[in-house]
């Protein structure tokens, strides 16, 4: 007997890989065909999705296999929480995004893969329709989350891919031999070393780096040069086991407000929000915003800068952020404001990293130049 749900999906995912070609993602056949055939419903029985009400305000709506819209919002290109009990730990990303990212790693059946960051599962599943099962590796840390991807891996047909509790972010990754391809579904804010090591020269990496996804191709030294992908990416970030994530917000800065050299505005800017997610470690700075409408940003060093609508901004704390985002504007705008598709990352032989940007006067060094207090 046909299994109606299996139905339903396989007509969702038709008509959504259908929208995501027509959007420009899934442009290659055999990724549109990964997405065709991989069931993303059997990695996400439960997730939380945001949606906005009439009133403008976004909430969060936990959805399981009970709701009556469960497989539409499976086969929706958005993300889904899947692991938010009691704490984030992760999500299916969005699958546009995901499609765009398999594009730039470039695989073709019997390459080898290695995953840091295997969350639901569903992305290594992904990689198996297109190399071959037995030719994933796909590492987390988190147990709870390695043991429900090996069973929704199984159930979707894919008992041959490698999962491992891992520290994706170690020489972990170096136990399973030299690979073709790293892919990444967690952020970091510099290519760890043995990314590099266990690519083979010649070899490709894909990962989310500040806000940007950086194609990187490695060389015979594995020193690795590429791009930064167009679209921005919001990853939950790279974890070691047992890491403190949540750093304690430092005291609201007192004393005079003084000018800030940023408009607040500047902070909703695209291209510039990337600069700084590049310029600042992008795990160390978080942000909120206030009732009189202005900006928090603070960093886990226990710097602190209120920046307020009128310009001005109150300071704290071993970094003067305040003066350094004001910094970081100026130098934007006067080299044209430069999109993602504008920077190039290269990484010596030694690990040493340099993100540039071309712009308005030549090349423009972006990190490490600003990285320090």
């Amino acid at each position: 007997m046909t299994d109606p749900v299996e139905v339903e999906a396989a007509t969702l995912r038709a008509l959504w890989v259908e929208r995501m070609r027509a959007a420009g993602h899934a442009k290659k056949p055999d990724v549109a065909k990964a997405f065709l055939s991989e069931p993303r419903h059997v990695y996400a029985p439960r997730f939380m999705c945001s949606r906005q009400k009439e009133d403008g305000a976004w909430i969060n709506e936990e959805v399981t296999r009970e709701h009556p819209n469960w497989l539409t919002e499976v086969y929706t290109d958005q993300v889904l929480l899947t692991s938010v009990w009691p704490d984030p730990l992760s999500s299916s990303t969005v699958p546009s995004l995901m499609a765009d990212m398999l594009e730039a790693l470039d695989v073709s059946p019997g390459m080898t893969v290695i995953e840091v960051g295997t969350g639901t599962g569903y992305n290594a599943g992904l990689l198996g329709q297109l190399v071959g099962d037995d030719n994933v590796v796909t590492l987390d840390v988190a147990p709870e989350l390695v043991g429900a991807a090996r069973a929704s891996l199984d159930t979707a047909g894919h008992a041959a891919v490698t999962v491992v509790q891992a520290n994706g972010g170690s020489r972990d990754v170096l136990r399973h031999g030299s690979v073709d391809r790293l892919i990444a579904t967690c952020g970091v804010d510099r290519i760890p070393d043995p990314w590099r090591q266990v690519v083979r020269p010649g070899g490709r990496i894909v990962a989310p780096v500040g806000a940007g996804i950086a194609v990187l191709d490695v060389a015979d030294d594995h020193s690795a040069e590429g791009r930064f992908l167009p679209t921005g990416a919001y990853f939950m970030q790279l974890r070691a086991p047992r890491s403190d994530d949540m750093p304690t917000r430092p005291t609201d800065p007192g004393g005079p407000a003084e000018p800030c050299g940023m408009p607040l505005g500047a902070w909703d800017d695209i291209g510039f929000s990337f600069l700084v997610s590049l310029s600042l470690p992008f795990n160390d700075v978080l942000t909120d915003t206030t009732s009189d409408g202005g900006l928090i940003i603070w960093h886990r060093d226990g710097s602190i800068a209120h920046i307020f609508e009128d310009g001005t901004a109150r300071q704290a704390g071993p970094r003067r952020l305040a003066g350094l985002l004001a910094g970081l504007w100026q130098s934007y705008r006067e080299r044209g404001q430069p999109t993602r598709e504008a920077y190039r990352i290269t990484i010596g032989a030694d690990g040493e990293h340099a993100i540039v940007a071309e712009g308005d006067g030549g090349t423009w060094l972006v990190s490490p130049a600003v990285t320090t207090p």
